[in-house]
């Protein structure tokens, strides 16, 4: 795990400079605190920065060169099955000078050429420079676990681990992207290619770039539809796959620890760690304040019954505006989540004695976790029966269960999966045409989504989680723990799992709790019955009911114990709102400052928590345009 940056130029007289190189290299230091290197060779030059977690010697440090080739890789991520496939190359005759998995990546690029890929087992972003063909490859893991950016300029083409690292190079334009600051106020995430940064392209996940001949072409390497267009769902490969990825994933020359909240996805995960480490994993449990929401019990509960060393870390106040500000510019983005400087604190403290930490991320994705979200398509048959009815019964109807007006599939589900609705972010923004483009981007978006996945609207539901919600969620936990040089493991993200999840039927995800509770739940909104009537990861719970605590099993999910609406307004919000009201407002050349206020006077009067997840984003976008563009 690592920070990578890179330059690849398309006229090759044009010299590099190396204190050019290093200067946006460091903006990646926290990523690698262990070593840094840098390689240069005429059009070309790569700079790393290491955290050391797979043959801890120095013979390993990157940039890394064979040295009867010339063929270079700067390198960020692990390959867990380095050691089959090190054996393999042997087999065929290629030798190694190290015990690192970076080596193995160079060789079975020699031995296999660009299909080398789809022998690895591992989440990576790498750059490989072939000097026998003028070829750079550019590639990106199948799920995204692994971050990689782009910027096309004058020069040539530059890529880095973050985005802010790019933005330093002599030339690069520095400033916001305002269609992808639409996209994160909308999703929490810009979705598809674009990102914050104008100009700053994502590498999709399983997306590979060559470059050669100072022309670039992207290609999609790996394809969850096609997959799954092959697989036939194995309801009793569910365990099996997991312990298979957690085994194959505790591959490290260091000790690993583990987030513990004490919920069923890292109760697993300590479970099967407990089974099958070398070496028993430390669990670590965020403490909040609050008791009704404090998990410590759960997660000591947990520990015990497998017999896992637990430490509790206390997690201060997660809306201080100097630790969201702190993160906003090691991250290069803003926080979508208040949750995210509890995980920076809780990363710090696992840093003091560890380099990598399993979680549980993934889990509610591919095993319809999202109970509310996932049971769209049950909304969307009662409200195709609500428009048969007579107008004034189904206005009762649709008021009663918080159901909109029927429409597509798409537009339905688009309509629930949003944390800021369409027509108030549009209230808010300066200026028709850029809001236009907006909304065509995410359509177009989305619309691809769907068609790709295929199959029933649960399906879709389910491929856009996997394929557009989850590479965000993975970007987030990893900047947020590599800000502190922790790498995270996340076992449910193996694609062989991912793709045995995403091949079952929905009904074997999310189950109703008996054969007659589809027919109570008919007069519930969704909110009223989610996880009373039915039950979230069933795989999950089937497969581990013989192992967990039966606390584990039965309770719910636990939101985070801040109160966002009575926040927004009250005191702790006081310097989030100073920044947005103020003349200098750094989003006024995107928000109307006028509506702005007017939006937020109307919220305070009954201030929900869906205010203040609203008030939350608009306010991280402001602090990441201040930190980063100013």
């Amino acid at each position: 795990m690592c920070g990578i940056f890179g330059i690849v130029l398309k006229n090759e007289d044009t010299p590099i400079s190396a204190e050019a190189v290093e200067r946006c290299a460091d903006a990646l230091a926290h990523r690698g605190p262990d070593a840094s290197g840098l390689y240069i060779d005429g059009s070309v030059a790569f700079a790393h920065r290491r955290l050391s977690i797979i043959d801890l010697h120095s013979r390993s440090n990157q940039p890394f060169r064979d040295n009867d080739t010339g063929v270079v890789v700067t390198y960020n991520g692990e390959i867990y099955n380095y050691r089959e496939i090190k054996t393999e190359l042997s087999k065929l005759g290629f030798s190694f000078s190290t015990m690192s998995d970076t080596e193995v990546l160079i060789v079975s690029y020699l031995a296999w050429g660009k299909s080398f890929l789809n022998h690895l087992d591992g989440i990576f972003a790498f750059a490989l420079f072939d000097p026998r063909k003028s070829l750079v490859i550019i590639a990106r893991d199948r799920l995204g676990v692994k971050p990689l950016y782009y910027t096309i300029c004058d020069v040539g083409l530059l890529f880095a681990s973050q985005p802010n690292a790019l933005i330093r190079w002599p030339g690069v334009m520095r400033g916001p992207d305002m269609i992808g600051a639409l996209s994160f106020l909308s999703y929490r995430a810009v979705v598809g290619s674009r990102t914050l940064f104008a100009g700053i392209s994502k590498l999709e996940p399983g997306y590979l770039l060559e470059i050669k001949n100072g022309r670039h072409t992207t290609e999609r390497w790996w394809n969850l539809s096609e997959r799954l267009s092959r697989s036939r769902p194995d309801y009793s490969d569910v365990r099996e796959l997991l312990k298979s990825a957690i085994q194959r994933q505790l591959v490290a020359d260091v000790p690993v620890a583990a987030l513990l909240s004490g919920g069923l996805d890292s109760s697993i995960l300590a479970y099967e760690l407990s089974a099958r480490s070398p070496v028993q994993p430390i669990c670590y449990t965020g403490k909040v304040e609050t008791p009704d929401y404090d998990e410590t019990g759960y997660a000591m509960e947990v520990a015990a019954a497998f017999g896992l060393t637990h430490r509790v870390v206390p997690i201060g106040e997660p809306t201080d505006i100097n630790a969201v500000a702190e993160l906003v510019r090691m991250r290069g983005h803003p926080l979508g989540m208040h949750n995210e400087t509890a995980m920076f604190t809780l990363a710090k403290a696992i840093s003091k004695e560890h380099k990598v930490v399993f979680t549980g991320e993934g889990a509610d994705e591919i095993f319809a976790g999202y109970s509310r979200l996932f049971r769209t398509p049950y909304d969307y048959n009662r409200s195709k029966f609500i428009a048969a009815l007579p107008p004034p019964l189904a206005q009762i109807a649709r008021r009663r269960l918080g159901l909109g007006v029927h429409g597509s599939q798409l537009q339905f589900f688009l309509e629930r999966y949003t944390y800021f609705p369409a027509d108030e972010i549009r209230s808010l923004v300066i200026g028709g045409q850029m809001w236009t483009e907006h909304e065509t981007a995410l359509f177009d978006h989305f619309s691809t989504q769907f068609a790709e996945a295929g199959g029933d609207f649960f399906s879709k539901i389910s491929y856009v989680f996997v394929s557009t919600h989850l590479p965000a969620l993975l970007e987030m936990v990893d900047n947020t723990t590599m800000a502190a040089g922790l790498e995270a493991r996340v076992p449910y993200t193996d694609h062989q799992l991912v793709t045995a999840a995403m091949a079952m039927p929905g009904f074997q995800r999310l189950r109703w709790r008996s054969p007659i509770a589809p027919v109570q739940a008919l007069w519930y909104p969704v909110a009223a019955f989610s996880e009373r009537l039915d039950v979230s990861k069933y795989p999950l719970r089937r497969q581990y009911r013989s192992v967990l605590p039966k606390s584990v099993l039965s309770r719910k999910k636990m939101g985070f114990p801040l109160p966002l609406g009575q926040w927004a307004v009250g005191e702790g919000a006081a310097e989030y709102r100073r920044l947005l009201f103020n003349k200098d407002t750094p989003l006024g050349d995107l928000i109307d400052a006028t509506a702005l206020r007017r939006w937020f006077e109307a919220g305070r009067r009954n201030p929900s928590d869906s205010f203040g997840r609203k008030f939350w984003l608009l306010a991280n976008l402001g602090i990441f345009f201040k930190e980063v563009f100013s």
